[in-house]
């Protein structure tokens, strides 16, 4: 028997493919995983955030706040995995701050 069921999600896979957004649809859910992996205090130490093509990139606060991201940063790409459902993010690139802040 045929169904014509489909979930929300389906649907807006589906359309998000047809309008060729399904990149910036996945950046903005590991953004919203991200945020909610490391908590609020990270979150305000790390910005521009940019997901593509596997690679987590971001500028972080402090180079001692560097090293510890770096050195759990395994850990990191599991749990974004985890909460994603899937091998979404392969690596995670770390850059210092370039003084400018959050801008």
């Amino acid at each position: 028997m045929y169904s014509n069921e489909h979930t929300l999600q389906d649907l807006l896979k589906r359309a998000y493919r047809r309008l060729d957004m399904e990149e910036r649809v996945t950046e903005l859910e590991v953004k919203r995983v991200y945020e909610s992996v490391v908590g609020d205090l990270i979150t305000r130490l790390t910005w521009k955030v940019r997901f593509e093509k596997g690679t987590l990139t971001l500028s972080v606060a402090s180079p001692a706040l560097r090293h510890e991201l770096w050195m759990r940063r395994d850990s990191l790409v599991e749990k974004l995995n985890e909460q994603l459902g899937g091998r979404v993010v392969q690596r995670i690139v770390f850059h210092e701050a370039d003084g400018l802040g959050k801008k």
